[in-house]
């Protein structure tokens, strides 16, 4: 699958759908996900990528890295982020990232 040519906005931001990106690095800056409000509009991947553990996992520089990540973050359920228009700056609602049940300690 060839590496997509997204849209860009008026700040260079590449927006678009992840199905289109063939690899998780091709993925525009904005991807377009549906709101809890049931708006379609675009998440920052940066900040996807924080919620998500994308970001802490490029870090890791151990296994025990990655075990120890978990478990500072067994306790959480779910975390929101922002949804914006392509513009990328007006927020137009809120996209839920629901993790596993959290662990018994």
């Amino acid at each position: 699958m060839p590496t997509p040519t997204y849209q860009a906005n008026a700040s260079g931001e590449t927006f678009g759908s992840l199905a289109d990106a063939p690899s998780p690095d091709d993925a525009p800056d904005l991807i377009q996900v549906v709101s809890t409000g049931g708006k379609t509009g675009y998440v920052r991947r940066s900040e996807l990528e924080a919620v998500d553990g994308t970001a802490a996992m490029k870090t890791f520089t151990s296994p025990a890295d990655a075990l120890a990540w978990q478990e500072s973050q067994a306790d959480r359920a779910q975390e929101t982020v922002q949804v914006y228009l392509e513009d990328g700056k007006t927020v137009i609602g809120e996209f839920l990232v629901a993790f596993d049940e959290p662990r018994e300690r």
